[in-house]
């Protein structure tokens, strides 16, 4: 069973919520399968949010009464009333559960789907920003692309900065959204120059006999495209890696430690490995120098793994915002992970390995101590 009724919900409600009657309006025979509190609702999406509407949508709205306001009565009765003058809309008789309002349970969501797809490496809890991911798909050991999840709803932005863990992943990446209009056009002509697969829900599940989420064709069809880019790349992508980490390796467990200006001592798992700016893709081919994402690299280092996304300047923000890019690019690149090393925390970027550069401080404070001596 197709629920396109319920993706295209989504496109048009804002925060993906409203009241229980007019999801009930929107969403007709589908309504059943997706409520929570609704007998033989198998697919649990819509879930109460504790809070009641107190107005009803118009069939014909635009007046200056628009929309109907609830109204309580002292005899316990709740009716919506037209404000305009002659009525433009009927009053209606409602009861407690009609103005409870519902809203879309995104973890939920989230977690179905990557089970429909059977998506590995999925994240143990699943944050609240725009986009998030929800998983990999595997093509070969170690080797495949993130899947990432979107619900932009009716006022969806259109600037691609939301997008930053998306794009700056190398190689392949898939964002779902529940329809092909969900992401506005001008956003989605962006995404599609930056090499970002899209696909629309509504195209790419459908309801079991079960009433749970399954691919209306298998994987391999469905993601073909992405999974050739895969495969020819792959050679390529393990030849250009600095370090060839297995693939349940996370960013939680590697540690970089400066102990010069262009040098860093990477560990994972015991093991410890030497780098320079050119073994990690960082170092400028036009005059041999550090880029400045190395600069950026050894500035978390020396700020224990924090620096702050927001500057005095507007051009300031947007330099270090370019810079966190290109170095999270360049660390995904050499190590092969997928997870953004350094995500955004409140205000700040953090980063997900341990960076220390006591070596340098140390030193230089050494250095300073013997010029004082001297």
């Amino acid at each position: 069973m197709r629920i396109s009724k319920f993706w295209k919900a989504l496109d048009a409600l804002t925060d993906a919520a409203t009241d229980r009657r007019e999801w009930a309006s929107l969403l007709g025979d589908e309504f059943a399968c997706v409520v929570v509190d609704e007998p033989g609702c198998c697919l649990p999406l819509l879930r109460s949010t504790g809070t009641r509407t107190t107005s009803i949508a118009c069939p014909s709205p635009g007046g200056d009464g628009c929309p109907r306001q609830v109204v309580h009565h002292d005899d316990g009765t709740i009716r919506a009333v037209c404000g305009d003058s002659p009525k433009a809309c009927a009053d209606l008789d409602l009861n407690k559960n009609d103005i409870m309002i519902y809203g879309l349970d995104r973890v939920g969501l989230a977690r179905s789907i990557a089970a429909a797809l059977d998506l590995s490496d999925r994240p143990a809890s699943f944050d609240r920003r725009p986009v998030f991911r929800i998983g990999s798909h595997d093509v070969f050991a170690g080797r495949g692309f993130p899947v990432f999840l979107t619900v932009p709803g009716p006022l969806a932005r259109e600037d691609v900065a939301q997008f930053d863990d998306v794009i700056t992943h190398p190689g392949p990446k898939l964002v779902l959204a529940p329809t092909s209009s969900s992401i506005p056009p001008q956003l989605a002509a962006a995404l599609d120059r930056e090499g970002v697969m899209r696909m629309a829900l509504e195209d790419l599940v459908h309801l079991d006999d079960r009433g749970q989420l399954q691919p209306c064709q298998p994987s391999t069809v469905v993601f073909a495209d992405l999974r050739a880019q895969i495969a020819s790349g792959t050679d390529n992508a393990v030849s250009n890696l600095a370090w060839a980490l297995p693939s349940n390796a996370r960013w939680e467990e590697i540690g970089i430690r400066f102990v010069a200006d262009e040098v860093v001592i990477v560990s994972f798992r015991g093991e410890t490995r030497r780098f320079e700016p050119d073994g990690l893709g960082l170092k400028s081919a036009k005059n041999g120098k550090p880029k400045a994402a190395w600069t950026y690299l050894k500035a978390f280092a020396m700020q224990g793994g924090r620096l702050p996304v927001h500057h005095a300047k507007s051009a300031e923000t947007s330099r270090h915002q370019k810079q966190k890019q290109t170095l999270s690019k360049a660390l995904r690149a050499a190590f092969g992970i997928a997870d953004d090393p350094l995500p955004t925390v409140g205000a700040e970027y953090v980063a997900r390995f341990v960076a220390n550069a006591d070596d340098l401080q140390q030193g230089r404070q050494g250095q300073s101590r013997r010029k004082f001596a001297d």
